[in-house]
């Protein structure tokens, strides 16, 4: 089970500092975006603690609670359940596909999954979105030159036969999604360009409940 403590601060990129039972711990923070809207001091926070004795930090930080909601925001874990999600039936389009490869080469660059499903060839490249405002979702939330890679490489597989996905595992509660142009503008013009005419964009929302430990996808329609 998860342990729940009060965010400090975030430093270094990778540490976080918490406040637990009346100490101060400090968590391996997996996410390399800004967290930009999430590093609340005093805002709820959860986080797992590892047996494993060669760590050099044993506790990890799995999630934020913001604006009445738990944002989970353990990059490392959503491939995970992005992987379990596709098994299980939950991801609508991928339903009874014939196989699933993860981390997938094509070319000089690494694709999170390639399914096929009937003749379909699909390369699917996962982005967990986790910044938010009053309306919308957004991605990303820092500038990503792995991201506008991505954008490229999925364009590019399109021209040589496969059926390119972008999968965005929306964190929040938001209904509606933008590309955020303001912080990483180069992204989003690949973005416009790309997505929809030669990439196939999904949105899934995913449900954490941190007292539970458990994850939930559920489809998101953003028109």
């Amino acid at each position: 089970m998860l342990k729940f403590g009060i965010f400090i601060r975030r430093y270094k990129r990778f540490f976080v500092d918490l406040f637990y039972n009346g100490n101060i711990v400090t968590c391996h923070n997996p996410n390399t975006g800004s967290m930009k809207n999430l590093l609340l001091p005093g805002a709820p926070a959860c986080f797992s603690e590892s047996s494993n004795e060669k760590r050099k930090l044993k506790y990890t930080l799995e999630g934020i609670f913001i604006d009445n909601q738990w944002i989970h925001t353990n990059t490392l874990k959503v491939n995970e359940i992005v992987y379990n999600s596709i098994l299980d039936g939950s991801i609508n389009e991928f339903y009874g596909a014939n196989l699933v490869k993860r981390e997938f080469t094509i070319g000089k660059k690494r694709i999170d999954f390639y399914i096929e499903k009937g003749e379909n060839r699909f390369l699917v490249e996962v982005k967990s979105v986790s910044l938010f405002d009053e309306k919308y979702s957004m991605f990303p939330d820092a500038i990503t030159k792995r991201g506008q890679e991505h954008l490229e490489t999925l364009r590019n597989a399109f021209m040589d036969g496969y059926s390119p996905i972008l999968l965005y595992i929306i964190q929040s509660d938001r209904k509606y999604f933008r590309c955020a142009e303001e912080i990483d503008f180069y992204y989003c013009k690949l973005y416009k360009e790309y997505v929809y005419k030669y990439i196939k964009p999904l949105f899934y929302r995913n449900i954490f409940d941190p007292h539970q430990n458990s994850f939930r996808i559920l489809k998101v329609d953003t028109d």
